[in-house]
């Protein structure tokens, strides 16, 4: 590797770490906050609550504390509870707490909660990507209105509620299987689980094929039956105790366990994806068969772009290896006979892409090896999946594809910018960037990934000869 993009690479992990601590620092605040619930009797505190400048101690001084919001189940048996409304910043999404008498008009986009103090609102879009404009555009705004008991807009309860609810959108990128989990999945089961089942979802910009795809999903998270609250019908008003408007998400496919609600880790999602399908394997164990099995191998095929044009010299150099091969297209079946197909495998093999997320379903200790595109993509990839994979307890392995393996010399010269300066075009955006360099096929040196692949094989024996292994209990 040259010395200049040996540095370009140092900053990159340096500015990653320097992000990383700050989130730390800004969870541990959450932890020394105070415990008492703050009701907002001053108009100047209610319009900070809109502030998306705010900063964490002003936030400390308006919110619950972490440690009151992981409790909160408590405070419901005794009736209604303290009034209160507070915003907690995550990095990735703004989430509303509101506890008291509340009622949802979905016909107007409209959430009351209904108090002692003034009259005020605030506009919220539930949807946990607040730094990125363009998916926020497609997420239904709604309007947080605070009345007094006496104002006669207050509308009647049609549907009393003794349970919490969550309000939350599936608009923007859902449909992308990455993005299913990073907007949607990963942040629902952060913000539900703690419930046990007791709690209602309504859902705006809400696709009934994409949340049919994800029942057992939804299942394993609610008791009750999904309202899509933008098709209720005009009159009808949903009552509530308690409400979560939005969902906690933490960075791109990932989970903190310093940051609200304090103590879930990436392990933790990945165990629940395995016990709400039904999957056999929670982590590698010896096979007592004789003659063993051979370890099971699934190649993500692509059919658009990224494609390994010499697959099939991979699949048989895999097998001579020992390892047993399924070729995987991520649009072959539907979403519970993929979860078994993963969970049976002992690593899994994709070049940088959506179809990599299916690594939720594999057994701990399970191995993922992502094929890194050229073009400096390594931070990309480092955020996506190999800062994530090892908090799943999985092995991660990595091969970095050459400018010689790539279809880029048949689309730019060698002198070119695009070649020549990859940090260049990094800095005009996702977009460009993906033009440039995520859209070429590869054709990968066999030698050169063998080590990859054996690398990944021993790991795989050397795990079945300590693992006890066993069923999800």
């Amino acid at each position: 590797m040259k010395a200049s993009n040996t540095n370009h690479w140092f900053q990159l992990k340096n500015f990653s770490a320097v992000l990383a601590l700050s989130f730390l620092l800004v969870s541990l605040s959450f932890l020394t906050s105070n415990d008492s619930y703050k009701f907002y009797d001053n108009s100047d505190d209610w319009y900070k609550l809109q502030d998306d400048n705010f900063t964490a101690p002003d936030e400390e001084s308006l919110c619950l504390s972490s440690a009151k919001i992981l409790h909160r189940l408590e405070h419901q048996s005794g009736g209604v509870p303290k009034e209160s409304v507070c915003r907690l910043r995550v990095p990735k999404s703004i989430v509303y707490e509101i506890d008291g008498d509340i009622r949802v008009d979905g016909n107007s986009s409209s959430i009351f909660w209904i108090n002692s103090g003034g009259h005020e609102s605030l506009n919220v879009k539930p949807f946990p990507r607040n730094c990125d404009p363009n998916a926020m555009s497609s997420v239904r705004e709604f309007s947080v209105k605070s009345l007094q008991f006496q104002n006669g807009s207050v509308p009647q309860c049609s549907s009393n509620h003794s349970y919490p609810a969550i309000i939350f959108s599936t608009a923007a990128y859902t449909g992308n299987f990455f993005h299913d989990f990073t907007d949607v999945l990963i942040p629902l089961f952060l913000t539900a689980h703690r419930y046990h089942g007791e709690v209602q979802f309504l859902i705006t910009n809400m696709k009934p094929i994409w949340v049919e795809k994800y029942t057992i999903f939804f299942k394993s998270l609610t008791r009750y039956k999904i309202i899509n609250i933008d098709e209720e019908p005009h009159g009808n008003t949903h009552c509530y105790k308690s409400m979560t408007i939005g969902l906690y998400a933490h960075r791109e496919f990932a989970i903190d366990p310093f940051m609200p609600p304090l103590g879930y880790t990436f392990a933790d999602f990945t165990h629940f994806m395995r016990k709400s399908y039904y999957l056999e394997r929670h982590a590698l164990r010896k096979h007592w068969e004789s003659p063993p099995k051979r370890p099971k191998l699934l190649l993500i095929s692509r059919r658009w772009s990224r494609k390994l044009l010499n697959a099939n010299e991979i699949e048989t150099m895999a097998s001579d290896l020992g390892f047993e091969i399924i070729v995987m297209d991520e649009h072959d079946h539907p979403l519970d006979k993929y979860a078994q197909i993963v969970n049976s495998c002992d690593v899994i093999v994709g070049i940088h892409g959506s179809a990599l997320s299916y690594m939720v379903f594999l057994p701990q200790k399970a191995v993922v090896i992502q094929i890194v595109p050229w073009g400096r993509l390594e931070g990309l990839s480092w955020c996506d999946y190999a800062f994530t994979v090892p908090k799943a307890k999985l092995k991660y392995l990595e091969y970095q594809v050459s400018l010689e393996e790539t279809t880029l010399l048949n689309k730019y010269p060698r002198d070119h910018p695009n070649i020549q300066d990859p940090f260049s075009v990094h800095l005009q955006g996702f977009w460009v960037l993906k033009e440039a360099y995520m859209n070429e096929d590869v054709t990968l040196d066999l030698q050169k990934f063998r080590n990859t692949l054996v690398e990944a094989l021993e790991h795989v024996k050397k795990q079945e000869k300590t693992s006890l292994g066993g069923r999800i209990s």
